[in-house]
């Protein structure tokens, strides 16, 4: 059996951000937060004041408030609401005060307030809680599906809002208005199609493991010739749009159990996620492409040759297919293999992209899930396995 593991990385711009100590005004907020200047300047409301010479406001070391009583700042000269020492929050009682903004708070605002008790350093200091938007630094997430491959929001350590099933897929198979195309869109037999062994394929529910270890098998078809009463938008050369393959995917954000339930989008930048990691034992012969598919605007579902109609249309039913790892974005319809080696991979969201550049922009805030998909083309077999799905947050 194949031996497979998957990490996802973190800290975008405005979850880390180390801000340069305070003098009046008080530090910068992390990332976005603050007013003043980019991620420097006057912090957003949220921690007190670090350091700030008890209660005067003076320059603090990190994160500190002097300035004036406002959003922006710890405390004016000696006001009851400054830092007054390393701890933060003086025997002054200050409810709001201190500096540093929140993961995304706007100028001189914050998405959260926190009690000015908690420290004054920024993410990056050694002291203080984390607001509800902050990323600590080191604070990796791995994540361990049920034994049926379901990974829910209320699993011990899940710090990363990822709440869906494992699955399996194929291109015959599912019941849904745009599954099993290789059947009934292409209009070719099971057996030209590829074949899901293990885990069993759909009907069946949920993706049987052991300790988180995902193993599929099965094989990829030839993809044929188009025939002459096909019209879809992969003829009339050959069949790629219909017979494509296989793999597995998980979903990121879905609303109740692996028997169904709403489909969201996740955003990767709320929670500093910059991409995966993970580990293969055997890369498939004709490779493989880790792909995001994301929800479509309206616009972009509208813009499709033949326009997308479907309430929530995703880039799985998009022409183009679902932004991957590696894509070239050239708009010559070339597709190649994501660069998968056997051991540990990494990417970066930043290195995911449209096969097609014209037909949407990929944009990591409205991914729904991850996919390994085995590429179709010529007759192959496939055989591995992933583990240890970790969420690196820097």
């Amino acid at each position: 059996m194949a031996a497979f593991t998957l990490t996802l990385l973190g800290l975008p711009v405005g979850c880390a951000g180390r801000s340069d100590r305070g003098t009046d005004g008080g530090s910068g907020g992390v990332g976005r937060g603050g007013s003043g200047s980019d991620s420097q300047g006057a912090g957003a409301t949220g921690r007190a004041g670090s350091s700030g010479a008890d209660g005067a406001g003076a320059a603090p070391a990190m994160g500190g408030g002097s300035g004036a009583v406002t959003s922006s700042g710890g405390t004016a000269g000696g006001a009851p609401r400054g830092g007054s020492n390393a701890a933060g929050g003086s025997s002054a009682g200050a409810t709001t005060g201190g500096s540093g903004g929140s993961t995304r708070g706007g100028s001189g605002g914050t998405m959260t307030s926190v009690d000015a008790g908690s420290s004054g350093i920024d993410l990056a200091g050694a002291a203080g809680s984390a607001g509800a938007n902050d990323c600590p630094p080191g604070a990796n997430v791995t994540l361990v599906p049920s034994e049926s491959g379901w990974i829910d929001h209320e699993d011990a350590g899940n710090a990363v809002g990822v709440q869906g099933g494992w699955y399996v897929y194929g291109d015959q198979y599912g019941p849904g208005e745009t599954d099993a195309r290789c059947i009934r869109v292409g209009l070719h037999q099971p057996s030209e199609c590829a074949v899901v062994t293990s885990p069993p394929p759909p009907p069946a529910m949920g993706f049987p493991n052991i300790e988180g270890a995902m193993h599929t098998a099965g094989s990829v078809e030839k993809v044929l010739p188009c025939t002459a009463d096909q019209t879809t938008s992969g003829c009339p050369d050959h069949d790629y749009l219909n017979m494509w393959g296989a793999g597995i995917g998980l979903d990121l954000n879905r609303a109740s159990g692996v028997d169904g339930g709403g489909l969201s989008t996740w955003d990767p930048a709320e929670h500093c996620v910059l991409g995966i990691s993970f580990t293969i034992d055997h890369v498939p012969e004709k490779g493989m492409r880790v792909e995001f598919p994301m929800l479509l605007t309206s616009a972009e579902a509208q813009a499709d040759e033949p326009p997308i109609t479907l309430p929530k249309p995703t880039t799985e039913e998009h022409s183009a297919r679902s932004a991957y790892w590696g894509a070239q974005a050239k708009g010559d319809r070339m597709y190649p293999a994501s660069p998968v080696t056997n051991g540990e991979n990494r990417l970066y969201f930043s290195d995911v992209a449209s096969p097609i550049q014209s037909a949407y922009t990929f944009d990591p805030s409205r991914i729904v899930s991850i996919r390994f998909h085995v590429i179709a083309g010529t007759a192959s077999s496939y055989d591995f396995t992933i583990s240890h799905l970790t969420f690196l947050r820097n």
